[in-house]
């Protein structure tokens, strides 16, 4: 027994070598029959032996029973984005804050790497055995994909045995699934014989297939793994990413070959001229590349912001563009009821996707460019930035084409359509009818002749608008849906599981006809169960969301109600001033007027939402369901930056805008939307425009991002 064992053990340990020859290095030391007949032996020595078998075993890459659902996965440290530039000016940017952080150091070794377009996971070994592999998710929480990731052949199960180094008894790498390109073409070509939906980019093929329930289809698909960072490491000292990198190589992980040192900007940007020279001829999808501070330690002194490393950039290709033909033009209802125009497109590929849609934005964008079905046009992609159209060949126009038809009626309801912008009030004299003063709203135009009490009359006066719109408001079946999205949206209600193809099919099938049905699902738990794609799991993992969903901040609440010009920040402030949702309900235009950062115009849009029959309909059953955080009295004298009003503005590359907003409420702050006399101090990002000159003129103090931190420590300092 124990010869088979120690036969066994071997023969597992030479076809893992085999598999990183084979599946990493692309450097076979035998040949497929050989390496047939090795597997042969394995699997003829678990089926006599079957308690010999392990997880880490050759044998065992393809889970036996499909997922209800994926269990979600806390990372013990944040799966962080990148911040981009997409210039040198714009990296030299990025080098000076990092010296100002390292004053001390007077050089640093910088790592680059290719940026792959995949899929971002996390893989953890404890004691040298795959244990756990799990999706990046939002950073804090992803989804366990431990069955899928033991598919993946160039992510061995076991770590190989290093001389230079001993096993560690926890190490978690974070790195990119993705799908070659010759790969992906072989994909879709199988799916198209096979009638087949077709990918339309390998990083959406690579993030489909690892969402697989079934790992067996996960097992079907060519995915790849490169390793690109380090989530934690025990048991070995490594001081620095290329170190770190040298080490994996040694357990058997695969690393870019690409990979470089270097030690300034210039040798950064040649870098990039380099890869993006080389761009075509790498056998996988990238669209930038990535800079790092190498050593461990100067990342720590850097530290991070709640969704980027100080330490790390990703530089970015310049976009792409592409030729192709437009089939149609067709027009979509978005949650405003605007109707935009979208150019359907001969399907080709732009910025490493392939692209198929293009919006035209609205009726002005229509008229400039003039596209017609049958046109070739030049689209234009960077990055992720949505494609559009920036010119149309007139030389190969067709003789009998025809100019877009603006639509009359509605295309999801049948109702009229308006090309109307917001009216025009304007309050007149009597005596020829001459103009006081324009207002955007009736309500506006009624409060400033009340306070005149002159014998002053009102007129409105429709204005043309550069779209069109339903006229049937919120009773149109698009704009119930998209109201829905906002209404579950992350900075909403954050309801995990409800995003707008299931939207689409509960809408569909008569289950969710506006945002209070949400709450009422829970009687519908068998029919939902019961339609194609929802399991049992995934139901109840979708009711349990609701019902969590239902104690739920005041600000959130005013948010998700999608009034027009009412965003977060001001949301905050209509719950800081009201309390609760009654008294908000209740709120009329005068005591709207004396919040701060409320001007006339969102003012006049809350009070006219309240008026309608829909509001008036929808809120008390909303209200009902819902277990609201109101506001609680504080001594507003206790919070720090009391009185004090903040204007954000520019590109802030080292926080978000959100993140900043929301540590300057806590601490007592209005954080308006303008520069006025009564701002205290602004904080101006990158390419910042209007705002900044307008505090400049003002005298306003004017602090940078990274001063934003210290005002944080110690207020007293900067007001």
């Amino acid at each position: 027994m124990h010869d088979i064992n120690f036969k066994y053990e071997s023969l597992k340990e030479l076809i893992r070598k085999h598999n990183h020859n084979y599946y990493v290095l692309d450097d076979p030391e035998i040949s497929d029959q050989e390496y047939d007949l090795l597997f042969k032996k394995l699997l003829e020595i678990e089926n006599t032996n079957p308690e010999f078998v392990s997880a880490d075993s050759p044998s065992q890459r393809v889970g036996i029973t499909p997922l209800d659902g994926f269990n979600s996965f806390n990372h013990k440290k944040q799966m962080l984005s990148l911040a981009n530039v997409f210039s040198r000016e714009e990296l030299v940017d990025f080098f000076t804050r990092v010296n100002k952080r390292l004053v001390d150091i007077n050089e640093y070794e910088i790592f680059c790497e290719p940026k792959m377009d995949g899929a971002a996971i996390s893989i953890i070994y404890i004691d040298g055995i795959l244990t756990t592999g799990a999706t990046r998710g939002d950073g804090i929480k992803g989804e366990d994909v431990t069955s899928n990731v033991k598919t993946i052949k160039s992510i061995p199960q076991r770590l190989l045995l290093s001389k230079k180094y001993p096993i560690p008894s926890y190490l978690e790498v974070r790195g990119e699934v993705y799908i070659s390109k010759d790969n992906f073409i072989h994909l879709n070509k199988t799916a198209s014989t096979n009638n087949q939906k077709i990918f339309a980019n390998p990083r959406n093929a690579a993030a489909g297939s690892l969402r697989q329930l079934d790992p067996k289809i996960t097992s079907q698909r060519p995915l790849s793994f490169i390793a690109h960072g380090i989530g934690e490491i025990k048991d070995v000292d490594v001081d620095s990413l290329d170190e770190f990198f040298e080490i994996l190589s040694e357990f058997g992980l695969p690393v870019n070959p690409l990979n470089k040192k270097v030690l300034n900007i210039d040798a950064c940007m040649q870098y990039y001229a380099d890869i993006l020279k080389k761009r075509e001829e790498i056998p996988f999808d990238i669209d930038g590349v990535v800079y790092k501070i190498n050593s461990f330690n100067y990342q720590s002194k850097l530290g991070e912001v709640s969704r980027s490393p100080r330490w790390a950039i990703a530089h970015k290709f310049p976009a792409e563009e592409a030729t192709t033909s437009i089939k149609s033009i067709d027009f979509q209802v978005g949650r405003t009821g605007i109707l935009t125009p979208v150019a359907r497109l001969k399907p080709v590929k732009v910025g490493g996707v392939i692209v198929s849609n293009c919006t035209l934005h609205n009726i002005d964008e229509v008229k400039r460019l003039d596209p017609r079905v049958g046109d070739t046009v030049v689209i234009r992609r960077a990055g992720d930035v949505i494609p559009q159209i920036i010119k149309v060949v007139l030389s190969k126009r067709l003789s009998n084409s025809s100019k877009v038809t603006i639509p009359i009626v509605c295309p999801s309801c049948g109702a009229g359509t308006l090309n109307e912008n917001a009216s025009d009030w304007v309050v007149t004299r009597d005596e020829n009818n001459q103009v006081v003063k324009k207002f955007g709203s009736k309500i506006e135009a009624e409060h400033f002749k009340s306070l005149e009490n002159k014998d002053y009359s009102i007129q409105e006066i429709k204005n043309k608008a550069a779209f069109i719109k339903c006229s049937a408001e919120f009773t149109c079946p698009e704009i119930v849906k998209g109201n829905i999205v906002h209404f579950v949206s992350r900075k909403a209600f954050d309801i995990e599981g409800l995003g707008q193809e299931i939207i689409n099919t509960f809408n569909k099938k008569g289950y969710l006809n506006d945002v209070a049905d949400i709450f009422k699902l829970k009687i519908y738990k068998d029919e939902l169960t019961s339609i194609d794609g929802f399991g049992e799991k995934s139901i109840s993992n979708l009711l349990n969301s609701i019902e969590q969903s239902r104690r739920v901040d005041l600000h959130k609440l005013i948010y998700s109600l999608g009034i027009s010009e009412v965003g977060e920040a001001t949301s905050r402030n209509l719950a800081q001033e009201y309390k609760n949702i009654h008294s908000f309900v209740d709120a009329n235009f005068d005591h709207l007027l004396e919040i701060d950062d409320i001007g006339s115009k969102v003012a006049s849009n809350i009070v006219n939402y309240m008026q309608t029959d829909f509001a008036q309909s929808l809120l008390p059953r909303i209200i009902k369901e819902l277990n609201v955080i109101n506001v609680k009295e504080v001594d507003l004298a206790d919070l720090p930056l009391n009185g004090i009003q903040v204007v954000l503005t520019g590109k802030l590359t080292n926080f978000s805008r959100d993140e900043i907003k929301e540590n300057l409420i806590l601490k007592g702050a209005k954080v308006a939307s303008s520069v006025s006399s009564k701002t205290n101090f602004v904080i101006a990002g990158e390419n910042a425009g209007s705002k900044l000159k307008k505090a400049l003129e003002l005298n306003v103090k004017i602090y940078d991002e990274n001063e934003y931190e210290s005002i944080l420590k110690n207020p007293s300092q900067y007001i």
